[in-house]
C-alpha cells in the first residue's frame, strides 16, 4: 500500500510514533500481486487495506460487499 503520506492518510504526521525519516515505499498494484482475485475480491481487499482508519470498511459492511454475494447464496 505504500508509505503513508498526508495525501492518502491525512493527520498521520501527527500520529505518536510517525517519523518523517521512515523510509520512502511506492504503492504496488494490487491488481499486479493478487492475480487471482476478481473485480470485487480486488476492490474489497482494496477497501480492508486502506490505510486510513477512516475510509477502512467495517467487518460488517464487509460481509455485505458484492464478493460474498455467490458465497451467501450457497450459504442460506
Amino acid at each position: 500500500m505504500g508509505t503513508p503520506t498526508e495525501e492518502n492518510w491525512p493527520g498521520v504526521g501527527t500520529l505518536p510514533n510517525f517519523n518523517s525519516s521512515f523510509p520512502k515505499w511506492n504503492r504496488i498494484s494490487l491488481q499486479e500481486r493478487v492475480t487471482q482475485l476478481d473485480v470485487n475480491g480486488l476492490d474489497l481487499l482494496e477497501k480492508m487495506l486502506s490505510l486510513d482508519p477512516s475510509k477502512r470498511i467495517s467487518a460488517k459492511k464487509a460481509l455485505k460487499h458484492p464478493y460474498f454475494d455467490d458465497f451467501q447464496a450457497t450459504l442460506f
